[in-house]
């Protein structure tokens, strides 16, 4: 399994992964219904690196085929140095360690870029979502504007210490270094 970055070519696989998600899945994720993602998202989702928004994918290789086993989306406000991000994990890879591999990824490339907080938005009822921020060490506040949600925050101080248990090998920091092991 690795981690790259997600460019153009890439549409027809991101698009297959967000479809294979289950309902409640993608609900969580989107944070409302949706069976795939908008022809202008998904644009911008491929957009590598349009207006400081990146996105990521863990992929898996059987037998030549390539799929996607999880994505995550990030975007830098420069004038904040606020990081904001959203991920998600094919149903049947929850527990496999992908989602703190992510997590751990992303601040890695939140402090490159120069942010000072890493930020997400979660359904409150995203268990799963608030447990793993929870014990990456993010804080779990209310959302300010809306009462379904909750926002989870982590000030982003020196360098991100790799997580043994993640497994997440950093090949290299920019975007054209694309592939990172997760092993």
């Amino acid at each position: 399994m690795h981690l790259r970055f997600v460019t153009p070519d890439d549409a027809e696989l991101l698009q297959a992964y967000i479809r294979r998600l289950s309902p409640r899945s993608r609900h969580k994720r989107f944070l409302g219904a949706l069976s795939e993602l908008p022809k202008a998202v998904l644009d911008d989702f491929v957009a590598l690196g349009r207006n400081d928004r990146y996105s990521l994918v863990a992929i898996m290789t059987q037998d030549g085929v390539e799929s996607v086993v999880a994505e995550a989306r990030y975007a830098l406000d420069r004038a904040s140095g606020r990081v904001e991000f959203g991920l998600s994990v094919q149903d049947r890879w929850h527990g496999h360690g992908i989602g703190p591999a992510l997590i751990a990824h992303l601040e890695q490339r939140a402090l490159t870029l120069g942010g000072v907080v890493l930020s997400g938005d979660a359904l409150r009822t995203n268990d799963v979502m608030i447990a793993l921020a929870r014990k990456a060490g993010f804080a779990i506040q209310p959302h300010p504007d809306d009462w379904t949600l909750v926002r989870f925050e982590k000030v982003l101080t020196g360098l991100v210490a790799q997580s043994s248990s993640s497994g997440l090998q950093m090949v290299g920091h920019e975007p054209r270094n694309t592939a990172h092991a997760i092993t």
